[in-house]
């Protein structure tokens, strides 16, 4: 004689109950969220790195056809993390870096 199968009952584990009171309870802070500080228009742009520098300019060698951003992206990290001599760039990076705090002076004293 062969047994019944057992029915499945509708109701949700216990486990999977706990999980979700648990979400709840992060998902609604008890604070308020500040408000988004506005950023002014006229202020000058902040000083580029390094490797948005070498970005710039070995983009167009790194761009495949078919290529989305993000592969692009992971292209160009690995060989940014294989390049030894990065002299060049950290040279022009504090070049920019000093461009922005000259801006940023002239910029406060308005």
């Amino acid at each position: 004689m062969a047994r019944p199968k057992r029915t499945v009952s509708p109701k949700k584990s216990p486990v999977k109950a706990a999980v979700t009171k648990k979400s709840a309870a992060k998902a609604s802070p008890a604070k308020t969220k500040r408000a988004k500080k506005e950023k002014d228009p006229n202020a000058p742009k902040r000083g580029k790195s390094g490797y948005i520098i070498w970005l710039a300019e070995n983009r167009a060698r790194l761009t495949k056809p078919g290529m989305g951003v993000t592969d692009v992206s992971k292209a160009a990290g690995v060989e940014w993390g294989q390049i030894k001599d990065k002299t060049k760039w950290d040279k022009l990076a504090a070049e920019d870096k000093k461009r922005y705090e000259r801006e940023m002076a002239a910029y406060k004293k308005k």
